[in-house]
């Protein structure tokens, strides 16, 4: 008989050696979690208060360089804007009615509409 290392009794205590590194891991992973998680005392919780309140200013915010949205709009298959009209959705319709013969009508939003190129 040959002697081996690998009996049950030098099995069993690596298997309870690598049991109790793994128990201790865990260990300090929660204490880490329960450190992060501490509870803040009230006196430093008390300054947070004046600091929301400077933080909040009052500004204007001049709108007048925004763009009014098209009325509708035309999109190519990649989703890029071929074009896009501006007024009476009934007129324009009228005027380009080779361009919507040709367009697939996608959506409607918010007064928009979107027709795909075909």
């Amino acid at each position: 008989m040959k002697p081996t290392i690998l009996t049950q009794k030098t099995v069993c205590a690596f298997l309870g050696l690598m049991m109790a590194l793994t128990i201790l891991w865990a260990a300090k992973a929660e204490a880490k979690v329960d450190r992060i998680n501490e509870v803040i005392p009230m006196e430093y919780n008390l300054g947070l208060d004046e600091v929301r309140e400077n933080a909040i200013q009052e500004f204007e915010l001049d709108l007048s360089d925004l763009k009014e949205l098209p009325t509708i709009t035309i999109i190519n298959k990649y989703g890029e804007v071929v074009a896009e009209f501006y007024g009476n959705k009934e007129e324009i319709k009228k005027k380009f009615k080779g361009s919507f013969e040709k367009a697939l009508f996608v959506t409607a939003s918010v007064g928009q509409e979107f027709y795909l190129e075909r």
